[in-house]
């Protein structure tokens, strides 16, 4: 230990003397080389490119309330915690077990061992988790105790790794072709249409609607990927009103479907449901669950899954969905008609055709028509 003092001594009074063995050895750093690939396998980046972002995002935005945060919950996490698995854990086991004194030596030697450039990556890094922190508590004061459980039941369905291999996969294969949003196969989402007459007053629903998803996309950092919340977006598409100046769903699918014999529907995005802004759904923004229509282009055939009713004929009426569960719940179930076996229905005892979503919701106490109930109906 004696030799270890004299090193953390020489650290903290020159810490230009130290060579770049010693100052691994006081910071717990892993090799360079090692450094690298292990940042690159966890986000993309080597740790010498996540250092020089971390300080970018510093220099160019200073604004605490960006909902950009400038660094993900996972950047921030390997630049304060460290690449290597564990590291974290095993720095404060050995610190346990040391005295007082030996405690404060190591604390002064580690952040004067460190680098201009990382101590400020760390600073910016530290930050941004605590406006993760923020934004996290933000959303779960905005979610009832009804829409958490929703949202964690929503999340034990493999949807995201689903959607994330898939995107990943149509932005490899999409160089030309169907239209999309940014880098081909990069977003996934829905559509939505509203009335082209109303675009100008629906830029205030348009923001609560995106702070709703952003809320439940936010809610868990360790449930919901990095990935998962950069990616997902709305397709707004505006149409005309029908003649009681209104939005008409039969011309809605009738749309959808034009669009997708077209190619004009985003790689990635849902192709088998819509969302749309009718004026019901436009004057719920002033209720307590304002909501979205979900329908479908046109009628399809039941799957028949446990007990409930089977499928009727003709096609199936909209559905209010509660913006708030935009993302990822409803999306978290729409994606589940994608998957094989069990995981197109569990964990919910039903599968997620649009009928039993109906059905589901028609269950609940409150008949209010809005879609999801408690999870427990589900």
């Amino acid at each position: 230990m004696a030799r270890t003092r004299t090193l953390y001594n020489r650290a903290i009074s020159a810490p230009s003397s130290l060579t770049d063995q010693e100052r691994r050895l006081v910071t717990h750093r892993p090799l360079l080389e090692e450094k690298n690939t292990l940042c690159q396998n966890a986000c993309g980046l080597s740790m010498d490119e996540l250092i020089a972002k971390a300080i970018d995002s510093n220099n160019n935005n200073n604004n605490n309330n960006d909902l950009s945060l400038g660094l993900s919950n996972k950047e921030a996490r390997l630049l304060t915690a460290g690449v290597a698995q564990g590291q974290s854990s095993r720095i404060l086991s050995e610190v346990a077990r040391l005295s007082p004194e030996d405690r404060d030596l190591k604390a002064r030697a580690m952040e004067a061992a460190m680098t201009e450039d990382v101590r400020a990556a760390i600073e910016v890094a530290q930050r941004v988790w605590q406006r993760w922190i923020a934004v996290q508590l933000t959303a779960a004061k905005a979610l009832s105790n009804v829409d958490i459980r929703n949202i964690q039941v929503a999340m034990k369905v493999p949807w995201q790794e689903h959607v994330l291999q898939s995107s990943s996969t149509s932005a490899g294969d999409s160089s030309s072709g169907g239209q999309s949003l940014g880098e081909a196969g990069a977003r996934f989402g829905l559509v939505v249409f509203y009335q082209k007459e109303g675009v100008g007053r629906l830029s205030e629903y348009k923001s609560q609607i995106g702070t709703a998803i952003y809320h439940g996309l936010h809610y868990s950092v360790s449930l919901i990927k990095d990935e998962t919340r950069n990616r997902f977006t709305l397709h707004w598409v505006a149409v005309p009103g029908s003649h009681d100046n209104d939005l008409d769903p039969s011309a809605l699918r009738t749309r959808f479907s034009t669009m997708l014999s077209n190619d004009e529907i985003p790689i990635g995005f849902r192709r088998d449901a819509f969302l749309y802004v009718d004026e019901e759904a436009f004057h719920s923004r002033e209720t307590a669950r304002p909501y979205l229509w979900l329908a479908e282009p046109e009628s399809k055939p039941e799957y028949e899954t446990g007990s409930g009713t089977g499928a009727q004929p003709g096609v199936l009426p909209p559905l209010k969905v509660d913006i708030k569960h935009i993302a990822p719940t409803l999306f978290a179930r729409l994606v589940q008609r994608d998957l094989q076996g069990e995981a197109r229905r569990k964990p919910y005892r039903y599968t997620s055709e649009l009928s039993r979503l109906h059905a589901a919701t028609d269950a609940t106490r409150e008949r209010d028509g809005i879609w999801p109930p408690p999870c427990r109906l589900q």
